[in-house]
């Protein structure tokens, strides 16, 4: 009996220690992955007949999207904690879908607009 007992202790310790274990490794990597900041985004037209560049900044705040200061386009969307993008920008009507993944402080992927028949490639690096 006090083997049994002894073994249903360990394995409840065991159990128990396992479950702290992958919490604390989950809120690692939250804290990790996160993109929060400023970022300046550099956009390239590889496709159609948009300008060839663009140069706006961006806000993450708990993995959410917006645009910063003055700009005639309105950024929306999120950057999960695995780090993948999925924003739009909106600008006089058109919109462009952004996809991609942020680590460390940057981004980078590919967007296309469907309303202006372009696409091409971002990047982004944090500011502050």
């Amino acid at each position: 009996m006090a083997t049994a007992g002894y073994s249903r202790l360990v394995a409840a310790v065991l159990t128990g220690a396992a479950a702290i274990n992958a919490a604390n490794v989950q809120a690692a990597s939250a804290a990790t992955l996160t993109a929060d900041g400023i970022y300046a985004v550099d956009i390239s037209t590889r496709q159609g007949e948009c300008d060839k560049t663009y140069h706006w900044k961006i806000s993450v705040a708990g993995g959410r999207v917006s645009s910063v200061g003055a700009t005639p386009m309105a950024a929306s969307g999120q950057i999960s904690v695995s780090g993948t993008v999925d924003v739009a920008f909106r600008r006089f009507g058109h919109v462009a879908t952004v996809a991609g993944r942020f680590t460390s402080g940057s981004g980078s992927g590919s967007w296309s607009s469907p309303t202006m028949h372009c696409a091409g490639s971002w990047r982004a690096v944090r500011q502050g």
